[in-house]
Parts: structure tokens; sequence; C-alpha cells
């Protein structure tokens, strides 16, 4: 069992050897003290480390009730040294097993392990592995990035060894967890487009499961909305992963950039970067996959650029427009294009390695929005009402559903289903491996216009009069939030809770069983919320017709 903080024994969590011991070799003595904090228990510690440049004394102690033990730890700096300068890591740990007894006749408590580290004054960085020009002893921090290939860094909260941006446990400890959130790197949180997360895989252990969210504006770009007309930015769907979220826009006049900032602050990653024209701002988006960054323009410009550093990878121009987002199917790729052609529309599957290996699969009709991904299986809307299943590896068509309508909404996939929504208000549901219709329902006679959300028991359908929920299972309509004016972005859910905007230009909430709330207001009039919206990092990320790229604290 781990320890915690409150039954942790040790008073440092991490040993620094200083520069100056460092260079003068030797060996240096450092020390820790252990304590049993327990009134009633004594406390038993075993120490060990894996180090063979580091030695412990005592390796064994008994604690009394209340009583303080020193611990030295000898570092044989010149054995460390060698072993650093032959790829070793810049720390070592100290692993504590510890065990309370009791009184006589009781059972002795469950072992405890927790860590100590001990850091040699030097940081490597994770990418190039280049020796850091950074001081970290007296509590110095990691520098931001390195100097020298750039990587984004973030320490370690437990050992302080540099990770990059990307990493979600530490390089040095797997145990250790550096970031812990779950991203949201492409439209709707993932290639299946569900639009749905638990409290944990955000961060939010303060907002009670079950109770409707309060938003706050932690920061927005511009800070305020533009005052002139062709100042205004038009904004496609966000995306967030690593700590960073990203956003493509444009001006009325066509000068399109892709934006980047820190989730937490906000502060600008990178310099825009500049596109031939712009992004679809209603359902287009960008996609963020394996540090990469990707985007398609309306006129078929496919870039791809360094996620963290903003720097230009590859760029292909493709044959057709394009209106739906790209979508990321497996870590080896390939990237998923919609298409609208001048024959109707397709998909294109393009190789991540330099945007190579492009494969093209005609479909009857334009396809207007995002494909979905799962199990090897590409889901496909197009506007001559057919749901296309493709093998992913081949592009084979394994089965279409056809007569459906046509689609504003991207397909939905979770657990062995495929949701689609329609422009007449119905819904059906298949079989993702065979594509046996499970149920139809028509919810309403209004437009169905921004792709659903689901968390397993319920979908949560946008449409011209408001948020509908339906039974994932049997198709039956359980609840509408009546709105007065149109649903168009996408709905999320967190925990139950469910969050949305509106095209008056506010965001709307509800909790389980409650009724609807306005959560925020952008306080613009005559601004809408379009685009599907992102969560990640404690936040909703969220874009408004009147210019802004809002970022809102869940709590």
């Amino acid at each position: 069992m781990t320890s915690n903080e409150t039954d942790f024994p040790a008073d440092l969590r991490t040993l620094v050897l200083s520069p100056a011991d460092y260079l003068a070799g030797g060996t240096k003595t450092l020390r820790f003290h252990l304590t049993n904090s327990d009134p009633q228990t004594a406390l038993y510690v075993k120490l060990s480390g894996t180090a063979d440049w580091l030695s412990l004394a005592p390796q064994e102690t008994a604690l009394a009730p209340g009583e303080k033990q020193a611990i030295a730890v000898t570092v044989r700096v010149d054995a460390a040294r060698t072993q650093l300068q032959a790829g070793g890591p810049p720390a070592a740990p100290i692993t504590l097993l510890s065990q309370r007894l009791g009184g006589a006749g009781s059972s002795p408590l469950p072992t405890m392990s927790a860590m100590v580290y001990v850091r040699l004054p030097v940081a490597i960085c994770p990418s190039c592995e280049r020796t850091l020009d950074a001081d970290l002893s007296d509590g110095a921090s990691i520098p931001a990035f390195c100097p020298f290939c750039f990587e984004r860094l973030r320490p370690c909260p437990i050992c302080s060894t540099p990770n990059t941006w990307r990493a979600q446990q530490c390089i040095a400890d797997s145990s250790h967890i550096v970031r812990g959130n779950a991203d949201w790197p492409v439209l709707g949180g993932d290639s299946g487009h569900t639009g749905s997360r638990d409290l944990n895989s955000l961060g939010l252990t303060t907002v009670r499961e079950g109770a409707n969210v309060a938003l706050t504006r932690r920061w927005s770009y511009p800070s305020v909305p533009p005052s002139r007309a062709e100042n205004v930015l038009f904004w496609s769907a966000p995306a967030a992963a690593y700590g960073m979220v990203a956003a493509a826009a444009a001006t009325a006049e066509g000068d399109a950039h892709i934006y980047a900032f820190q989730s937490d602050t906000g502060a600008p990653l990178w310099d825009p970067y500049p596109l031939a024209d712009p992004v679809y701002p209603e359902r287009g988006g960008v996609t963020i996959h394996e540090g990469q960054l990707y985007a398609a323009t309306v006129e078929g410009l496919l870039i791809c650029a360094d996620a963290l550093r903003g720097t230009r990878l590859w760029e292909r121009t493709l044959e057709g427009k394009v209106y739906g987002a790209p979508v990321a199917s497996t870590p080896e790729g390939p990237l998923l294009v919609p298409l609208v052609t001048p024959n109707g529309g397709g998909l294109a599957q393009i190789g991540l390695a330099q945007g190579t290996g492009v494969s093209l699969t005609p479909l009857e009709g334009p396809v207007m929005t995002a494909p979905a991904y799962a199990d090897g299986r590409v889901l496909v809307h197009d506007d001559s009402g057919v749901l296309s299943c493709l093998a992913l590896e081949t592009g084979q068509l394994l089965w279409r559903a056809n007569g459906l309508g046509q689609f504003q909404a991207a397909p939905l996939v979770y657990e062995g289903k495929v949701y689609s929504a329609t422009n007449t208000g119905k819904v059906f549901a298949h079989e993702l491996q065979t594509g046996k219709e499970l149920w139809q329902v028509e919810v309403t006679s209004a437009v169905l216009a921004g792709t659903p959300a689901c968390d397993g028991s319920l979908l949560y359908l946008p449409g011209e009069d408001g948020i509908h929920l339906v039974s994932a299972a049997l198709g039956r309509a359980v609840r509408r939030y009546p709105t007065r004016r149109p649903v168009r972005s996408s709905p999320v859910v967190l925990a139950g809770a469910l969050l949305f905007g509106v095209t008056d230009g506010d965001v709307y909430g509800a909790a389980p069983g409650r009724t609807m709330e306005r959560l925020y207001e952008t306080g613009t009039i005559g601004s809408q919320i379009i685009a599907a919206p992102a969560l990640a990092d404690g936040a909703v990320f969220l874009t408004s017709t009147n210019g802004v790229l809002y970022s809102l604290s869940l709590g």
C-alpha cells in the first residue's frame, strides 16, 4: 500500500546534492529524519536504495510513539557522476517500508510504501538528453523549456525530474503522476465523439458528483470582445491536450491563423500559425495527436505542426473542400479527413509521416461533418442520407445504412453502438459490427443541429428547440430542456451534469433530474455559441461569435 501525506514518515521527499559538492567529488552525507507522529503505536521502518552510489544508515529502525530518528545518506559523488555520464538518471529513490505495531495481542497494520529521492544538481532534457543549465539546489526550478531543442518541460511534482509536457507518468518513476487530467484532443473529446468525462479525469476533486457545476472566467482571448467588426475572430472548435488549448480562427476578410495557449494561464505558447484560408468555424476544428497538431482549411489545405512549438512539419493539399474536423484514428494513424468533392464527397486517409500514403474512399454525398473511429472501423455521414462503415486499413465498405436524412452532426460511437442525429429530428442507433438497426426515434420536428454527447445511459441531443435526452439503450425520449434560441453547439457531460452553449451567447447547465440554469453570460448582444467546446484541465473552453475564446473554470 502506498502511503499518503498524513502517514508519510519522513520530513523531506527530496534531498538535493549541492553543485559545489557535486563538482568536488568524493563522498557527501545528506540527512533526513523519520518521525512517529502516532501517540498510540510504534513504527517500524525498513530503508533500501537501488543506486550503487548510495548507502544508508541505519537501514531499519523502530520508533516509539513521538520518537524521531536521523537517517544518514552517503553519496559517492564520483560514482554518481560516472553513472550519470553513462546515461543513468539524475535521481535515485530510497524506499521506505513502514508498518505500525499495536500493543500486545493486536494485529500489525498493513505495510506502507513511500519514497524519498536523492537528486544530483543536474537536470537532463528528456527529449534531446542534454544537460540543462539549471541549478536544482535550494529549491530552484526546472527551466520552462530546453535551451537546445526547445522541448517544453514540466517537473515531476514528487521527484522534480524534468518531463515533457506530453508525459503523464514520470520518466524516472512510473508511479509518479506528472499530469493526471484527461485530454480533449479532438471534437467530442475522443475519436468516437462521446463528449463526456468523469470528475477524476478533469482533476475536479472538490466538485460533488451529481451536482450542477459553476463556471467562472479563468481567462479569455482577446480579453474583451473586439469593438470593430474587422477585428472579430471566427473560431473553430478548440482542442486541449498536454496543458495547452488550440483553435483556428479567421477574420471576416479571411486572415486565418491557429492559436495556442497555456490552458491554466492563457499565455500564448507560440506565435499564431498562418493559414492560407480559414478552417470552417462551425463544424471544423483542430486535432492534437501524438505531439502534433492537425488542421484542414475549407479549401483543402491540410497542415501538420509541432503542437508544443508551433513549427511546420508538413502540409498537403487535398482534392476537395473540408467542413468537418479531422480525426486521428490510432497512434500510428491514419488521419481521417471528410471531403466535399465535385462528384459528391469522400473520406481521405492520410499517413501521419509527412502526410504520405493518401487514399480516398468516394461516397455518394458531400461529407459535411467529422468522421468517427472505433475498433478498426470508420463511421461517416454523407448528405445523401447514408451512414457508412469503412474498414480502417483498406477503406472497404463494411456496411451502410440508407435513407437516414441529411446531417449537421457527426456520428457518435459508444460501447459498440453508432448514433446518428439528423436534420429531420430523428435519431438512429446501429450496431457497430454489423450495421443492424437497433432503434430509431423522432424526438422533435426541429433540426438536430450539433453532434450529441453520450455518457452510456443517455444521449444528449442539441436541437433548434433545446436539448433532448434519450435513453441510449432503448431509444426512448426522457426529457427536453427547452431554450428560447437554437442549440447548435455540441453539449458536454461532466459526471452526469450537462453543459451546453446556446445561440443567445450564454452557457447553460443542468444536474441530473434538475432544472436548467444559466451558468455564464458572455455579455455581448447578438453573440452565439456554435462551435463545439472542449473539457480539460478543470475548465471548459468554448468560442463565441463575439470573437472571443473563453476558458471557464469548473467548480
